[in-house]
């Protein structure tokens, strides 16, 4: 990989419940992340209706930018973006609007690129 890819961005999940917002995951250090209720989820979720493991969020590069995909992982009740289901791994864009069970997450991100050290990404 080279260095043609600006690492100073930032991505986060804003996780709101019944409209209160209950956490802020910020998305950098690593190009995988476990979205669900498991205590072993990188983003814990306290909402009955989500499953243990209900979605993954994945780094990888595009071209010559880097790119945040959601992909639901067989969940019973499923994950919708901006109100359509996933059936298949979706680009994520600022402002998208992730919702599993009662939980909205909100995908907010300062730029093309988020923060992530490259070589993370070298077996990506």
């Amino acid at each position: 990989m080279t260095g043609s890819f600006d690492l100073a961005k930032q991505a986060w999940l804003v996780v709101r419940s019944q409209g209160i917002i209950v956490g802020k995951y910020h998305l950098a250090g690593k190009a995988f992340w476990s979205i669900g209720r498991s205590k072993e989820c990188d983003v814990i979720i306290n909402d009955p209706f989500i499953s243990r493991h209900q979605a993954t969020i994945e780094l990888r590069p595009r071209g010559s930018d880097l790119i945040y995909l959601i992909r639901d992982t067989g969940s019973r009740n499923g994950t919708l973006v901006n109100g359509s289901p996933i059936a298949e791994e979706r680009v994520l864009h600022h402002g998208d609007i992730i919702m599993m069970g009662d939980t909205d997450l909100t995908f907010r991100y300062s730029g093309r690129t988020p923060s992530l050290n490259s070589d993370l990404l070298k077996g990506a």
